[in-house]
């Protein structure tokens, strides 16, 4: 039984590798999601340092990440758009 359950479970996972190799075009897609995502919090958390330590340059460094963040995202967006 042990052996048959392992059987499909690696059925399972192969046919899930297969289906996200061939969408090869979301999986960049995530990928680049998450960098912009990481940037805008990378920029949040200097901010924050910024505003407890009182370095204005931190809170400044801090803007300028999230905002390339947010713009990343925003060009994203536009080529989906155009993409669909």
């Amino acid at each position: 039984m042990k052996n048959l359950l392992l059987g499909f479970s690696l059925a399972a996972n192969a046919a899930l590798i297969y289906l996200v190799l061939q969408d090869k075009d979301k999986l960049s897609s995530l990928s680049s999601r998450i960098d912009n995502v990481t940037d805008q919090v990378s920029g949040k958390a200097q901010q924050v340092k910024g505003a407890i330590t009182g370095d204005t340059s931190d809170k400044v460094k801090g803007n300028v990440e999230e905002g390339k963040g947010k713009a990343k995202d925003i060009v994203d967006d536009v080529k989906e758009s155009f993409a669909d």
